[in-house]
């Protein structure tokens, strides 16, 4: 039997006087098939598939299938409106056919939807919640997909905070951000959550803006809370994400290798767990650097320098964002003569270099003093280290 995949017309039915039988023409793809050419014909009504068994051998063109049908984007001009104020309501798709608008309020449901995009206008009315619903067909049968946007709308006389954001919403230490804040019969307004500096703030009424420097690293909640002439209040928050102030390198004086944790230690951060040791040869003037990042890790470790017979002096050992940088805090630095380590960790323990999470570090080590290159101590090369690692 051969499977014809195409679109099947039935074309005419045609009731012959002399016979009771009725004949039939079926047409695939534009091509006519004669019945008696047709074995048989199996119609699969769980999968709409139609399957044409023939006598003789034909050649047919299978039609293309689209493209998924796709709402790319369907928004409201605010999340918060008062009554009888004008809503925009704003989409665009792809490989959509046809657009239903459904639910929502005011006359948005039946509304016509322009293809591939658009933006209709509504004048709200009805006091409440209201979720607006945009569902597209594709070309191809069962090829659909929704999208909801909810907007509530409030009463004239209602408290109503109708625009509240932070702009930049992702800075570094030491960058501001911008709240902003619009209302409507609005008393009186609170500034809760994010910093010292957002609380402090005297709301300025309807509307207003601060600048707030933020100093750490952080997810930062700004929230305000506004009340209306009835004792009714909204709140209205946005979140401000402060990154890492990223370090200049620059200062940096030795040249030096740089080497991955991994390929140092056969092993990646924060492994290994035991008291293995690994040598390796260090620049004579120079310094060596274990890159490594931190991930999603919380725990603590200890890296040490062991005496090297085959070159033994002082080393001087950091942990640093910069390869090569030894112009760390005490807690972060350590120069070993015999025993000792440096201590990590990522769980905030006293007394170690602490480490911030997902960032990228590099263990430096040099028997220079990090600085001056004609300071090392490492009389014959190759200068080699013994460098031990440990999780506590």
């Amino acid at each position: 039997m051969r499977k014809l995949n195409g679109l099947i017309l039935i074309s005419a039915l045609v009731m012959a006087c002399s016979t009771a039988s009725a004949q039939m023409q079926i047409v695939i793809d534009g091509q006519q098939i004669p019945t008696e050419h047709i074995a048989s014909i199996v119609i699969l009504p769980n999968t709409n598939v139609i399957n044409v068994s023939t006598t003789v051998a034909y050649d047919i063109d299978v039609a293309v299938v689209g493209e998924n049908v796709a709402i790319n984007s369907f928004t409201a001009s605010s999340n918060t409106v008062v009554a009888g104020q004008n809503l925009n309501i704003s989409w665009t798709t792809s490989n959509a056919v046809s657009c239903d608008a459904t639910n929502g309020a005011d006359g948005w449901a039946g509304s016509v939807i322009t293809l591939p995009n658009g933006t209709a206008s509504i004048t709200t009315a009805t006091v409440g919640t209201h979720t607006f619903t945009l569902t597209c067909a594709g070309s191809e049968q069962g090829d659909t997909t929704t999208r909801n946007t909810t907007v509530t709308v409030t009463s004239p006389d209602a408290v109503a905070i109708t625009s509240f954001s932070a702009n930049p919403d992702s800075i570094t230490e030491g960058e501001t951000t911008t709240i902003s804040w619009n209302t409507v019969n609005a008393v009186s307004c609170t500034p809760t959550g994010g910093t010292a500096d957002w609380t402090a703030q005297s709301i300025s009424l309807p509307s207003g803006s601060a600048n707030i420097a933020i100093a750490s690293q952080g997810s930062y909640n700004f929230s305000l809370t506004c009340q209306g002439p009835d004792n009714d209040q909204q709140s209205k928050s946005d979140v401000v994400t402060v990154s890492p102030e990223s370090q200049s390198c620059d200062d940096v004086t030795l040249a030096g290798n740089i080497v991955g944790w991994g390929t140092f230690w056969s092993a990646g951060f924060p492994g290994p767990s035991y008291e293995n040791v690994t040598n390796w040869i260090i620049p004579q003037k120079g310094y060596l650097a274990l890159e490594f990042n931190t991930g999603n890790i919380n725990d603590d470790g200890k890296i040490s320098a062991l005496e090297n017979s085959a070159s033994p002096g002082i080393r001087t050992g950091s942990i640093s964002q910069c390869p090569g940088d030894f112009n760390t805090p005490a807690e972060c630095s350590y120069v070993w003569g015999l025993g000792g380590g440096l201590r990590w960790a990522t769980n905030g323990k006293s007394g170690a270099c602490d480490l911030e999470s997902n960032t990228t570090y590099y263990f430096n080590i040099t028997f220079t003093d990090g600085e001056d290159l004609n300071t090392s101590t490492c009389n014959n090369t190759p200068c080699r280290i013994n460098l031990q690692h440990v999780n506590l």
